[in-house]
């Protein structure tokens, strides 16, 4: 997990970076070409192993997926780093759950109980930390010499 996270922050603010200095459809472009090169030797394995069926649905799945999620979803990160700090950019992702189990639950009629609203709240409550900036800067210190 801490490598993850390691990992995590290192490509946020390098692509921050490279969005500044390249701009933002360069960097989805490389950032996407590169998952699809890393992935393919994955999906080649998997698709060995596993009987699968291309369907009008599966094409659509993998249009959403690729048009939607990933370049849509990519682009709109990249604008948002070029827009706001890392650390408001970064905290904002912790509202998947919350929208992913809202969505969820709207499509299959789930149930949404206490838990579920006091793990939205407890969600909130840290993203309202972290973006606020109410930080005390120190004087600075004056030396008499």
């Amino acid at each position: 997990m801490l490598v993850s996270a390691v990992a995590i922050a290192f490509y946020y603010i390098w692509s921050a970076e490279l969005t500044e200095k390249y701009g933002t459809l360069p960097v989805a472009a490389w950032n996407a070409l590169a998952g699809l090169i890393a992935i393919l030797p994955l999906a080649a394995v998997e698709m060995a192993d596993t009987p699968y069926q291309i369907t009008v649905q599966a094409l659509w799945t993998a249009i959403y997926l690729g048009v939607m999620v990933t370049v849509a979803g990519l682009l709109l990160w990249l604008y948002i780093l070029r827009a706001v700090p890392a650390r408001v950019a970064a905290s904002v992702q912790y509202l998947q759950p919350v929208f992913g189990i809202t969505a969820a639950s709207l499509m299959f009629g789930d149930r949404l109980g206490g838990l579920f609203i006091a793990g939205v709240i407890v969600i909130l409550v840290g993203l309202a930390l972290a973006v606020s900036n109410k930080r005390v800067v120190p004087e600075e210190v004056v030396t008499h010499e």
